[in-house]
């Protein structure tokens, strides 16, 4: 008599658990794909991350993103963890030409001294001379102004130097750019800053036709508007801050509030006076018919000179529903200096949150906030004539071909520029 030996089936629930478990990873997968692709495609790879967003939800995304970034970082770590490798060097674009000076005028340098006339100077993107400026004959000869000194400056080479950057239409320099290696842990991490004298520069904020996203009805070209379209005024524009529903950040233009402000979020405010501040809200801001605009965009990385202690929290209701403060991606931030006068823009590769923080420490601002991530959505451009046309040219030569005059032709997602006075 032959015994047959009966196979249990699977119960329903192990089933069910094992199709749960591979739903999973498919999703991970999936979720990831888009992370390895901005790499090689960044903006293919940046919608796909929106698209996986809205399937997966942020929380999701945010967990994944992070843990592919983190992936990434750890082999950067090992690529560049042997003996005697030296720190990237940013590949930084060039700026635009230096005014041709005009006759009856007199040139002098950064420290004062007076130079010959010259017919036409193109500095390199890095000048290590002195750079002519005009000034009028009949005016005395003031100094050309100079950011504060970046703490952690080396003389022996260019790390933390301030070099000109970019002129306003009589030769002046509007603004200074310098780059150092802010993470001792990270030789391939960067930080590149670039200074506004707000004395001769004007902040403006620009929604862009999707973001931030609200119920309000306003007008949305993402587009630098036509009277600053020129080329003696328009100097450069950069990156906004997150989506809306990342953490519903406060947003204002034109005296119509699109999102509410957020209680002791840190935020941008451009007055009606053209004045520029950065602070927390309900303690260094507060509503006002005053302010034209205004972006709130997480809590503030640098207060009153000191770095948050909470960069590195991993909580997404403090910091929006991205990737956490202690991952190494691209990120940019905001800052002003003490007295008000000097507006600067940072960002770079590779840089966690408290990195960044320290960063903008170092380089002497009093308030600073971070803006956007990611290799895409982080993006610069100077502003300069190409016959009667202008021409964007990114600040760093990996900007280059990732979304070029998007802020001519129009953006997505909202962004600041910058005119001369």
């Amino acid at each position: 008599m032959n015994t047959r030996v009966h196979k249990r089936p699977p119960r329903f629930g192990t089933v069910v658990m094992l199709g749960i478990i591979l739903a999973l990873w498919l999703c991970l997968l999936v979720a990831a794909i888009p992370y390895l692709a901005i790499e090689v495609w960044p903006s293919l790879g940046a919608q796909v991350v929106d698209l996986a967003r809205g399937v997966l939800g942020d929380q999701v995304v945010a967990q994944v993103e992070s843990t592919v970034l983190q992936t990434l970082d750890e082999f950067k770590q090992w690529e560049y963890g042997g003996a005697g490798v030296q720190p990237v060097t940013p590949g930084l674009s060039k700026a635009q030409p230096v005014p041709t000076a005009k006759p009856g005028v007199r040139t002098v340098t950064p420290q004062g001294t007076e130079t010959a006339p010259t017919p036409s100077t193109q500095p390199s993107a890095l000048p290590s001379a002195p750079v002519s400026i005009p000034i009028p004959t009949s005016t005395p000869t003031p100094p050309a102004w100079l950011p504060p000194q970046i703490a952690i400056a080396n003389p022996s080479t260019l790390e933390g130097q301030w070099a000109p950057y970019l002129w306003d239409s009589t030769g002046w320099p509007v603004a200074y750019r310098a780059y150092f290696h802010p993470d001792p842990t990270r030789s391939y991490a960067y930080v590149v800053v670039v200074a506004f004298d707000l004395q001769h520069t004007q902040l403006h904020f620009v929604l862009g036709f999707d973001e931030p996203a609200s119920t309000v009805q306003v007008l949305r070209s993402g587009r630098i508007p036509a009277q600053d379209l020129k080329v003696d005024s328009l100097l450069a524009a950069f990156n906004g801050g997150f989506k809306a529903q990342h953490g519903h950040f406060g947003v204002m233009t034109n005296g119509i509030t699109l999102i509410p402000p957020i209680e002791g979020l840190g935020t941008v405010g451009i007055s009606d006076s053209g004045q520029v501040q950065i602070g927390e809200w309900g303690k260094d801001f507060t509503p006002s018919p005053h302010w034209i605009a205004w972006r709130q965009n997480d809590p503030l990385i640098v207060q009153n000179g000191q770095i948050n202690p909470h960069t590195a929290d991993p909580d997404p209701k403090v910091w929006g529903y991205i990737v956490y403060g202690d991952t190494a991606t691209y990120r940019s931030a905001l800052g002003i200096s003490p007295d008000g006068q000097i507006l600067y823009y940072a960002c770079g590769p590779s840089l966690t949150l408290p990195v960044l923080a320290h960063a903008m420490q170092a380089t002497g601002v009093f308030q600073a906030m971070q803006l956007d991530i990611n290799a895409f959505w982080v993006h610069f451009e100077a502003f300069q004539a190409d016959g009667d046309q202008l021409k964007a040219v990114p600040l760093l030569d990996a900007m280059k071909g990732v979304g070029e005059h998007r802020f001519l032709t129009g953006s997505s997602r909202d962004f600041f520029y910058i005119t001369t006075k």
